[in-house]
């Protein structure tokens, strides 16, 4: 049966709030470290502790899920944060790191540099930006839809990526935004139902909330 000319209007479900927190991995051993190949590289000592700091600066937060990046210095540095609120953390591939190229740059600085003036330029085996980008909102896009009800969610990912986002939601942020990101580093968004937004985190001025 058709709807009728009087008929009330149909009207879309509004989404819940969803809020976001995004974290940069914490430091890992270094690239080429004998035994670790790129995508396998640990945290650190000194990451392992950063991790635990970091669950210690989320203990008064709530959390819906805990997703990661699959490489395990993602994993590890949400860990310790998930296994405090018996959390499973499940694993994203497209949260992975963007890939500059299929070979060792040494000059990769300048790669990279080129990379954020030229979205599109992409090395041999590597990612342009654009494409990283386009696969990290989709992300988020998936998450707003597997999250109806809203909630908050703690993703871990890397330095790159996370720029990625946050530019495609901040055009401001720019090369020198990203290599001045700290690892760890955490920034928090939300969907209010309609669209994503930067609440704050480091490099951001906080967004003042109403009383």
């Amino acid at each position: 049966m058709g709807l009728g000319p009087d008929a009330p209007p149909l009207h879309r479900a509004r989404l819940a709030p969803l809020d976001v927190i995004l974290v940069r991995h914490a430091e890992a051993v270094a690239p080429g470290t004998v035994g670790f190949a790129e995508d396998d590289r640990p945290l650190s000592e000194a990451g392992q502790a950063a991790a635990v700091e970091l669950a210690d600066e989320l203990e008064p937060y709530q959390l819906t899920a805990v997703y990661s990046s699959p490489y395990p210095r993602a994993v590890e540095t949400v860990t310790p944060t998930a296994q405090r609120r018996g959390l499973q953390v499940q694993l994203l591939s497209d949260l992975r790191e963007r890939r500059l190229s299929s070979a060792p740059l040494p000059d990769w600085r300048a790669h990279l540099e080129h990379g954020w003036l030229d979205p599109d330029y992409a090395l041999e085996g590597g990612e342009s930006g654009r494409t990283a980008q386009r696969r990290a909102v989709a992300i988020l896009d998936l998450l707003r839809s597997r999250h109806p009800d809203g909630g908050r969610l703690l993703l871990g990912s890397h330095g790159n990526l996370i720029s990625l986002i946050l530019k495609a939601l901040e055009p401001d942020v720019d090369f020198s935004f990203h290599m001045a990101m700290p690892m760890p580093a955490v920034y928090r968004l939300t969907h209010d139902g309609i669209g994503w937004r930067v609440m704050g985190g480091h490099g951001f001025r906080p967004v003042a909330h109403d009383s």
